[in-house]
């Protein structure tokens, strides 16, 4: 019986959990939610960053609790939490012979040439897609200690509560302020609808599909330019589209990584190129999408204009 089951979720108050821990429950698992602060489907607050321990025995647990690429934080509390911390949670999977689903992220392979399969070679960029991959290479260590572990790497993650680096977008929409975007905006990016991944980690949950590394890239809702269109459509904004020239990156990622503007050198990395993935990997486990992203990012747009007020 699946309320038998007992689920342990890390990073219970994020985005993503926040998603998964109801889909999870709903469908009668038991689900133990994990963060460093407190919120609706947090069972127990607990820094993940120092060893701990969970009194129930752990059938599975899916690792998202990370510090995050929009963070920006320090080199240490990157390698604190998304180092350190997966270590101490695959410490409790190995207690409890639980499969473990790590939830890493495609920046690891920095910005390749499209379409990004996982044979694509892994180039970081930055303390947080290092720190995520080092959390690879320890399940990969675990795998070696009879531990059952999936990794699973998803692209851009987008959903209603989650605006992001995109409220910037939002904002001068609703101000009808110019809209700039780095390069002709003719780039193809693929977006991963958040109930699309949680879907995903359910089901190879449900499937105990394990013992595979996959890229979850999400669709192609079309070039960036059509994406910024179909966003003024939906908010009636009268924004216009301005193109910064590719020659001015070298001084923006400067500026990125003085914090002088709000977007990671990460991010001016490939932003301006085409990014999306081969899925025959990803397809071949018998998982498809199922959701749009232009519908994640229109519902994205919502959520900001309704916290406005």
């Amino acid at each position: 019986m699946k309320d038998k089951l007992v689920i342990l979720v890390t990073g219970s108050s994020g985005f993503s959990g926040q998603v998964l821990i109801p889909k999870l429950r709903t469908l009668g698992y038991q689900v133990i939610g994990i963060d460093y602060k407190s919120g609706q489907y947090t069972t127990k607050v607990i820094d993940i960053s120092k060893p701990f321990t969970i009194e129930q025995n752990v059938e599975t647990v899916i690792h998202l609790a990370a510090r995050l690429e929009h963070d920006r934080c320090s080199s240490k509390e990157y390698h604190e939490t998304n180092v350190e911390g997966t270590k101490n949670v695959l410490d409790i999977a190995l207690k409890d012979h639980a499969f473990f689903i790590y939830v890493s992220t495609t920046a690891i392979y920095g910005s390749p040439k499209s379409p990004i399969s996982e044979n694509t070679k892994i180039s970081p960029n930055g303390d947080y897609a290092q720190t995520k991959w080092l959390g690879e290479k320890l399940c990969e260590e675990y795998k070696s200690r009879s531990l059952n572990v999936t990794i699973v790497r998803p692209s851009v993650l987008i959903g209603k509560k989650r605006p992001g680096i995109y409220k910037i977008i939002f904002k001068n929409l609703y101000n009808n302020s110019p809209i700039q975007i780095l390069g002709n905006g003719d780039n193809k990016i693929s977006f991963v609808n958040i109930d699309d991944l949680c879907d995903f980690l359910i089901y190879l949950v449900e499937k105990k599909i394990n013992k595979i590394t996959v890229n979850f890239g999400g669709k192609i809702p079309g070039t960036l330019n059509f994406v910024l269109q179909e966003l003024k459509r939906h908010t009636n904004s009268k924004s216009k589209i301005q193109h910064i020239p590719i020659q001015f990156l070298g001084m923006l990622t400067i500026l990125s990584k003085l914090k002088i503007i709000p977007v990671t050198s990460w991010q001016l990395s490939v932003m301006h190129k085409d990014y999306y993935y081969d899925d025959k990997l990803l397809l071949s486990t018998g998982y498809s999408y199922k959701y749009e992203p232009i519908d994640a990012l229109k519902d994205m747009s919502d959520y900001y204009k309704s916290q406005l007020h």
